[in-house]
């Protein structure tokens, strides 16, 4: 009798602290509450060019197995058409933000970046953003619109060493045409971007191969980064 009470106490120990254990552990189908209301604000969605947006709300409140959108539904699907798939949001792993079908099947996945900006790749579509109205003044972030028009590439402290035009006309998913002006210096020819876009804030010059450039603004002038081996500065005329 002894043995066997020697036995028994360390695997009652055991089945205690199993049971406490799992009292302790949130259940993995139940989101938390914090996260909930952490994410739970007005974002504004938009297109990785910035050329299509609208304003999208998480609200706290569960509808159904996920929790409600406060938006301008036919003026956002008339946009993303993948709005018409969407019936409410869900936290997801890592402070992800689900879109999420009337099944739970997740529509786009945005994954949190930096500066309270989200960003969701849907294959076969595109690359969009969603940006916390918190923090984050959609004004300040660079669009399209700002890029449209003729531009110079030069040294730094240097004169022009070539002139382009980065057009509004479409040449791929989320790009856009561009056109050398001609006598442009030799390293700019060999490159010989054909299009452009926006990505996470950087202007993107891809060329014909698939090659590309990328500028970061910096106190209104575009610098190519990294700047080696040769920096190149694009400024407005």
């Amino acid at each position: 009798m002894r043995v066997m009470r020697k036995l028994y106490l360390p695997l009652f120990a055991f089945l205690l602290f199993a049971s406490f254990a799992h009292a302790q552990t949130p259940s993995p189908g139940k989101p938390d509450p914090a996260a909930i209301r952490a994410l739970a604000v007005n974002y504004e969605l938009s297109s990785a060019d910035g050329t299509r947006k609208c304003q999208v709300g998480l609200d706290a409140r569960a509808v159904g197995a996920s929790f409600a959108l406060n938006m301008n539904r036919q003026a956002c699907a008339s946009m993303f058409g993948f709005i018409n798939e969407v019936s409410g949001w869900q936290p997801g792993v890592a402070g992800a933000i689900l879109l999420v079908a009337q099944n739970g099947r997740a529509v786009a996945e945005f994954t949190e970046g930096v500066g309270g900006v989200y960003e969701a790749l849907r294959e076969g579509d595109g690359v969009y953003f969603l940006a916390n109205l918190q923090f984050v003044d959609p004004a300040s972030r660079v669009q399209a619109a700002d890029i449209f028009g003729d531009w110079n590439f030069s040294r730094p402290g240097g004169g022009a060493i070539c002139s382009a035009t980065l057009t509004n006309e479409v040449a791929g998913e989320e790009l856009f045409a561009i056109r050398l002006q001609p006598k442009c210096d030799p390293s700019i020819e060999r490159f010989a971007p054909v299009a452009w876009k926006i990505q996470r804030g950087d202007l993107l010059l891809l060329s014909a191969q698939g090659e590309t450039l990328r500028f970061e603004r910096q106190d209104g002038i575009w610098n190519k980064v990294p700047d080696k081996p040769r920096p190149l500065v694009m400024t407005r005329p």
